[in-house]
């Protein structure tokens, strides 16, 4: 993470998008690889086609297998982080986009998976907040319902927190005087 912690504030869960969203630059680095091999040991002729057929795989390869690097740094680049005090969304590898959500302005969370997103626990998890931009919505988040279920809990004990604040400070013991 690369956002710096304000003073007494704690990382309470840490999660970025989903391994899936690495899968097709995978399967593609895979394929490239195999058509290089078949380049190399198969084809056993030594004319201008097959080098050139063999430069080519060798050249497609690299390619995948840089797309397959990037985005797999991506990936481990964009997290989503809840602390005691606010939600913090950062992505970017050359760059940063880092948004803030703080905790007493979030409204409603909700989650949505689809029957895949159910099976390889992924999914969307929607923040609306009292800002102008309305509903934040980060996809492909890995375990979408312990996010959205530890953004509703910090929330929920940051309320009391400052309920109990504004209690202490007003001098109120929490009891009705009338009643006394």
């Amino acid at each position: 993470m690369r956002t710096k912690l304000r003073a007494g504030e704690k990382k309470i869960l840490e999660t970025r998008t989903h391994w899936l969203t690495v899968a097709k630059p995978f399967l593609f680095l895979m394929l490239t690889l195999s058509f290089f091999i078949v380049s190399l040991f198969l084809l056993n002729q030594s004319n201008n086609y097959v080098t050139a057929l063999r430069w080519a795989c060798g050249i497609l390869l690299l390619v995948a297998g840089l797309n397959f690097l990037y985005r797999e740094w991506y990936r481990r680049r964009d997290i989503w982080v809840v602390t005691n005090l606010r939600v913090i969304d950062e992505n970017g590898v050359f760059s940063l986009y880092s948004k803030e959500s703080p905790l007493e302005k979030i409204n409603n969370l909700s989650y949505g998976q689809s029957l895949w997103g159910r099976l390889f626990n992924f999914g969307n998890v929607e923040v609306q907040t009292a800002a102008e931009d309305g509903a934040t919505v980060y996809r492909m988040v890995a375990r979408p319902r312990l996010l959205k279920d530890t953004i509703a809990e910090c929330r929920d004990e940051y309320s009391r927190t400052i309920a109990e604040l504004s209690l202490n400070r007003s001098g109120g013991s929490g009891e009705n005087p009338r009643k006394s």
